[in-house]
């Protein structure tokens, strides 16, 4: 465990944000930007919900 309670809430909202532009995105923008957006989202989520994140245990970093 890694990230911060503030950490994890800034993480689950711009996840739910990314995955609830995508089909507003849909008109304007490629598939490719559309699925980006989608897979960072759901990435985001899941490191807010399991409080872990593989890059800050790379960078040797926390935000608790």
């Amino acid at each position: 465990m890694n990230v911060g309670l503030t950490d994890a809430i800034i993480r689950l909202i711009v996840g739910w944000i990314f995955i609830h532009l995508t089909p507003v995105l849909k008109v304007k923008t490629g598939k490719v930007l559309r699925w980006i957006l989608f897979i960072l989202g759901i990435i985001l989520i899941l490191t807010a919900v399991t409080r872990y994140c593989g890059l800050y245990t790379v960078i040797k970093t926390s935000t608790l």
